[in-house]
């Protein structure tokens, strides 16, 4: 009898059934059931091959210039203003927290519910959440058609590209001026649509940090910067928060750029230039890429109302369409670090 109880004890230890205490309560040996959960983290499919299904479906199937998931961004943005918006911080506090957690909610059951199915299908979900998110192709497309048409002397259409690009008029014919306002914008893009997104996807469980990111940068500008100055009040709150959001992101991306290109010049331009910028969170990037390549970024541009004043980024000589080209190749050498990254977190997740 004694030997039975001792099996029936170590069978309910072992597999985790209930198993009655002392006084007569039952309660569960927690051994598997994390031993089971650990087993099923180690099996989920590596984030480095969601990454690639990723890249490799946006190459075979290219999104749209303006992907659906960014203009529902935007609408949520716009209702969550519109409902909350009193003309103060404190309602800017509570929009930004009811518009986090009513996108991330549903985020995290989806998750759940593709974690019940199958670990592939959480996979699925997550390539599907890359897919939609990430703007690699689309800057390095954009970037190349820019310098295409300034090699063919077609400064118009270069300037009608970039402006479709930036979603604002560019003001100017001068090749010069649109050769480095593209080179900022696929700087800017390379950060805010690939490798801020990576870091948070590498950080946060699934797809939440491709949710979170996009999100809080588009909650950022449209509550903190495209308002009248008297309405800012609103999006004081959106604003730091995606700074604090964006803070180790925009060093890494920085950071990546001068590994990638010239280190001393990038990180010097870095440390020196980037509290200059109009904004120094973005001179970050901005400089530590303009430094990575040797040129020079910035710089006064022309206009119908007269030269438009802006501080120099970056060294050496003006960005020309040559440079545009370089350019190119430091985004994928960037991309190529992210790539070693990632695999560097499937062999710990491996190990």
């Amino acid at each position: 009898m004694q030997y039975a109880s001792a099996e029936r004890r170590r069978f309910s230890s072992e597999s985790g059934l209930p198993r009655r205490s002392p006084g007569g309560a039952f309660f569960f040996r927690a051994g598997s059931a994390t031993y089971n959960q650990f087993n099923a983290r180690r099996l989920r499919p590596v984030s480095l091959l969601g990454l690639l299904a990723s890249l490799l479906a946006q190459h075979a199937y290219p999104p749209r210039s303006r992907s659906r998931l960014a203009a529902f961004y935007g609408r949520l943005c716009l209702s969550a203003a519109r409902k909350l918006n009193a003309g103060d911080r404190n309602s800017g506090v509570l929009a930004w927290i009811v518009l986090i957690g009513a996108s991330l909610v549903p985020v995290s059951l989806a998750m759940a519910l593709a974690a019940a199915i199958h670990p592939v299908a959480l996979w699925l979900l997550d390539v599907a959440v890359l897919y939609a998110s990430l703007r690699f192709l689309g800057t390095v497309k954009e970037l190349a058609a820019i310098e295409t048409a300034l090699r063919d002397q077609k400064a118009g259409a270069a300037a009608n590209l970039l402006a479709q690009w930036r979603g604002e008029p560019v003001g100017t014919d001068d090749a010069g001026a649109i050769a480095r306002m593209s080179a900022e914008q696929a700087l800017r893009e390379a950060h805010h649509g690939t490798f801020a997104p990576l870091f948070w996807f590498l950080v946060l469980p699934g797809p939440l940090g491709l949710v979170l990111y996009p999100l809080a940068h588009r909650a950022a500008q449209s509550w903190e910067q495209v308002v009248e100055p008297d309405e800012r009040d609103f999006g004081w709150f959106a604003g730091r928060a995606f700074r604090a959001i964006d803070w180790i992101p925009q060093r890494l991306t920085a950071f990546t750029f001068a590994v990638v290109g010239n280190f001393e010049d990038a990180l010097f331009c870095w440390r020196s230039q980037a509290a200059q910028w109009v904004r120094p969170e973005e001179g970050i990037v901005l400089a530590g890429g303009a430094g990575a390549l040797g040129v020079r970024l910035g710089d006064p541009v022309p206009s119908v109302d007269g030269p438009i004043a802006r501080p120099t980024l970056g060294s050496g000589e003006p960005a020309r369409e040559d440079a545009l080209a370089s350019l190119e190749g430091l985004l994928w050498r960037a991309l190529i670090v992210w790539l070693i990254v990632f695999l560097l977190a499937a062999a710990l997740q491996v190990a």
